[in-house]
């Protein structure tokens, strides 16, 4: 007989159920239940109340430590990532000015060698074809490199979705951050009268 797969009523996590055992505990919110089968049916039916489970506060404390370390991750990946797409968006008129000064200095170089080797052919025809060579390579090495405007804007509109994204991981984490700090609260408030 196969395992039952269903999911836990309090928190939706799955739960695997294997055909012998009477209970079982979420790993998700630590919620154990008594497991009644009646035909090829099941029911849960929590076995502590919610304020004697001992599990659940350890669990839900581990749990949502891990969520926020899982968040916190996602939200420094995002971070690199909208800087990587930030430094694209930037570097386009930076890139084209050290284009045209790697063009400028090919040109002083080329005018350099026909001075120092060719100082007979330096202001001939030979010389201009050089130049001219040069310059239309340099052009087309601009050309290629260069990042146009649709791709400028789609850097753009990648970066805008991404601080989207990243705005919402924020409002995440500060929400179970708010959640951990209401349970931490709550126990503390339990815990107060006792002692």
């Amino acid at each position: 007989m196969n395992d039952i797969l269903t999911h836990c009523p309090r928190c939706r996590c799955s739960l695997e159920i294997p055909p012998d055992f009477d209970n079982v505990i979420c790993r998700g919110c630590a919620t154990a239940y008594w497991v009644r089968r009646h035909g090829g049916v099941i029911s849960l039916s929590e076995i502590w109340p919610e304020e004697e489970n001992p599990l659940r506060a350890t669990n839900t404390g581990m749990v949502i430590e891990r969520r926020l370390a899982d968040i916190d991750e996602l939200i420094e990946e995002a971070e690199s990532e909208i800087a990587a797409l930030r430094s694209g968006e930037q570097s386009a008129p930076l890139q084209m000015g050290c284009a045209f000064f790697g063009l400028f200095m090919m040109i002083i170089m080329v005018s350099a060698l026909f001075m120092m080797l060719g100082k007979k052919y330096f202001g001939s025809w030979m010389y201009y074809a050089s130049i001219a060579a040069v310059i239309l390579f340099g052009l087309a090495r601009i050309r290629h490199k260069s990042v146009s405007p649709l791709q400028r804007e789609k850097l753009r509109q990648d970066r805008l979705l991404m601080e989207d994204g990243l705005a919402q991981l924020e409002t995440e984490r500060n929400r179970i951050e708010k959640l951990k700090a209401s349970l931490n609260s709550e126990e503390t408030d339990r815990e107060g009268p006792g002692e």
